[in-house]
Parts: C-alpha cells; sequence; structure tokens
C-alpha cells in the first residue's frame, strides 16, 4: 500500500490548449495530405525513385503528426 503524501493540483500536467485556429488548419492539412499520399503511393509503386520513396515518407510522417489524437 503506497501512501501519497502530496496531491497534485487540478490540471496536472500543466499543458497548454491551442487556441482553434490551430486545430482546424491541422484537420484541413491532414484532409488535404491524404489524397497526396495516394497519388504518391502509386506514383512509387510504377516510377520508384529515390525521391518519390523519402517523399512519401515525408508524406506519411506528416500525416500522422497531424492526425495525432493529443493535439487540443
Amino acid at each position: 500500500m503506497s501512501r501519497h503524501y502530496y496531491k497534485s493540483p487540478p490540471g496536472y500536467p500543466y499543458k497548454k490548449k491551442k487556441p482553434p485556429w490551430v486545430i482546424k488548419w491541422r484537420w484541413a492539412a491532414a484532409q488535404i495530405l491524404l489524397p497526396l499520399i495516394c497519388f504518391q503511393a502509386l506514383r512509387t509503386i510504377f516510377l520508384p525513385t529515390t525521391f518519390d520513396v523519402l517523399l512519401l515518407i515525408l508524406l506519411v510522417s506528416l500525416y500522422w503528426l497531424f492526425r495525432k489524437k493529443p493535439f487540443c
């Protein structure tokens, strides 16, 4: 049985909420990136070059970054 001698304050850890316009722009960027990823994936399948593969990796990682859940 562990004892808690210190009660953490409400809202801990202190996170700053992002403004609503930032959230809107991130969702919009994620929606724009999805068709670009599809096009780039098809292009990479048929004409694979190093640049195409790196661009596809970059687009997918940006999409993943924008669609992460905890960004409020």
